[in-house]
């Protein structure tokens, strides 16, 4: 038996409200795979209502049970107005949303861009002001796994592809008075 078009949105809100009680009851009567592919009247996911309101316990119920051949569609699944589970949780500053999500489907989620063409990072620095804590993580997460790509990364003792500056005895780096010559050029 199919779930009603009714008991389909009250699992979309049971995830919105954060009611993990009744998540696991539709999924018990019917099956995780439908809950997966609940959708509201604006194309929201049980996902993007758990993301966009921080309930991070509905959200990993979810993501735990669902069959791992519907994860990555769930996961790339945007609503009517073209965004992402992720950027739900980026604008909401849901930090622990985003890391749960990133979990199930590692960076690719973070990847995914909105009808505006951002992906995550960017919507986190776009959003502005209150973003800083998930657009930071966001940052780490992706600089651990990609590292930056003008960067010469060096052990001690190691010489990479670029000079290490020297050091006088006060500990002031050639670069810092490199710099510090040219803003003095500057005319403001």
């Amino acid at each position: 038996m199919a779930p009603t078009p009714d008991e389909l949105e009250d699992l979309v809100l049971s995830a919105r409200y954060g009611d993990l009680e009744d998540v696991q009851a539709f999924a018990d009567t019917y099956d995780w795979e439908l809950a997966a592919g609940a959708r509201d009247d604006r194309g929201n996911s049980a996902l993007h209502m758990a993301c966009g309101n921080g309930h991070v316990d509905v959200l990993k119920l979810i993501l735990a049970h669902v069959p791992s051949s519907a994860l990555p569609a769930l996961l790339a699944a945007k609503n009517d107005a073209g965004s992402p589970a992720v950027h739900w949780a980026v604008l909401n500053n849901h930090v622990a949303c985003v890391q749960a999500l990133v979990d199930a489907g590692g960076i690719q989620v973070l990847k995914q861009t909105n009808a505006a063409g951002r992906d995550a990072f960017a919507e986190a620095l776009f959003a502005g002001e209150g973003k800083e804590e998930v657009a930071g993580w966001i940052e780490g997460y992706i600089w651990k796994i990609e590292g930056d790509d003008n960067e010469v990364r060096m052990t001690a003792g190691e010489v990479g592809e670029e000079e290490v500056p020297s050091r006088d005895e006060e500990g002031e780096s050639e670069l810092v008075d490199d710099v510090v010559e040219k803003a003095a050029e500057l005319r403001v």
